[in-house]
């Protein structure tokens, strides 16, 4: 017996300026909306949002799989409980799949409970979030523009892309410009995406260390987790994984092998919000920061992200979350925009946004359920 009414469409969105990372450049973010509707009339919003770099690949598998899924979701609250509960499915689209179920989920019954989703989840859930600008221009003269435009605007931690450059001069020059752009009062972060191998790694950031990094993420493949731990030894910057954030399992053989001093929370790599909040409980117990970021999806995806962001326990550092402008659209109704170098969740139940209809007729996909 259906009880509940499952509906999807997928997206391509283009990026509103160029966003180079270590994985190549970006043109357009592909993706999905989902949203589960039930009998009593409430919405349920999620996003399938695999990483930007594979999403061309994971996507349509993400889509075959929810739609052997509708019977079994349709079923309502319980069937997808379990569902959820007993997932089988690790793969890259299987997570992200999996993430925006459960974002529909926990939407749903905040919306029903009259909360916003991150005090639904924890009544002593912070209602704004500190975030960092990131800076993915290729060129160095570029970088240094857009760092310095982030400053201006009130952001106190930029985040640079870094691992596009070939050689290692070029790599420590944009770093260099870059600090020197914003000045010592900023704290500058580096995102590498697994772009180096551990002996490369462990070279460029002894050379970068004297520009004042605050942490650096990823610095080699999210495979090699002797590699982060053998760059983590031997660098004075701390080191944080990213990609490698699969799930607990990944999150807890980080920790035993002492490879971090953070880990970040991306809500599509980690499988969920409710996985990505047993990461940081775990993390925080053994004095690591968490660090929530984007995967430079639409709003819903943001929104689940930031919500979560949230509910975290103990201090949040500055987020990945203020991406939405790097779109040409967020496919909501409601701004998901930095102030002064911080975010303010949505106020309203749940994720707290509609959909914008107009928006995703216009950027909808093909791919529609």
């Amino acid at each position: 017996m259906v009880s509940w009414r499952l509906g999807w469409a997928a997206y391509r969105i283009p990026f509103a300026r160029p966003v180079v990372t270590a994985n190549g450049g970006l043109r357009d973010r592909v993706g999905a909306i989902l949203w589960l509707d039930t009998p009593d009339g409430f919405r349920g919003l999620g996003e399938i949002a695999p990483l930007p770099h594979v999403a061309e690949r994971e996507l349509p598998r993400a889509l075959q799989a929810l739609h052997a899924l509708q019977d079994d979701i349709e079923r309502g609250e319980p069937g997808l409980q379990r569902l959820l509960g007993s997932w089988p499915d690790g793969t890259e689209a299987g997570r992200a799949l999996r993430a925006s179920l459960e974002t529909a989920l926990l939407d749903l019954r905040a919306r029903r409970a009259g909360l916003p989703l991150a005090r639904w989840l924890s009544a002593q859930a912070r209602l704004t979030v500190p975030v960092n600008a990131v800076v993915t221009a290729p060129v160095t003269e570029a970088a240094v523009e857009q760092a310095r435009a982030a400053v201006a605007v009130g952001f106190e931690t930029v985040k640079l892309k870094v691992g596009a450059a070939g050689e290692d001069a070029a790599e420590v020059e944009r770093v260099a410009a870059v600090r020197a752009a914003i000045g010592p009062g900023v704290w500058l972060r580096l995102d590498a995406n697994g772009a180096w191998p551990a002996e490369r790694a462990v070279r460029l950031l002894r050379w970068m260390a004297r520009y004042e990094i605050e942490l650096v993420e990823q610095p080699v493949p999210a495979g090699d987790l002797e590699g982060l731990a053998a760059v983590r030894r031997h660098v004075p910057i701390p080191v944080a994984a990213d990609e490698a954030v699969t799930g607990p399992e990944a999150a807890r053989r980080l920790l035993e092998l002492e490879a971090v001093d953070a880990l970040v929370l991306k809500v599509p790599v980690a499988g969920g919000i409710a996985p990505a909040r047993e990461i940081a409980e775990r993390a925080v117990e053994r004095g690591c920061t968490v660090v929530v970021t984007s995967t430079f999806e639409a709003g819903v995806g943001l929104a689940a992200a930031l919500h979560l962001a949230g509910a975290l326990p103990g201090s949040v550092p500055a987020c990945g979350l203020a991406t939405a402008g790097l779109l040409a659209t967020a496919l909501v109704t409601e701004p998901l925009e930095p102030q002064s170098g911080s975010m303010h969740l949505p106020s309203g139940p749940g994720l707290g946004l509609e959909m914008d209809a107009v928006a995703l007729e216009r950027w909808g996909a093909a791919a529609k359920g």
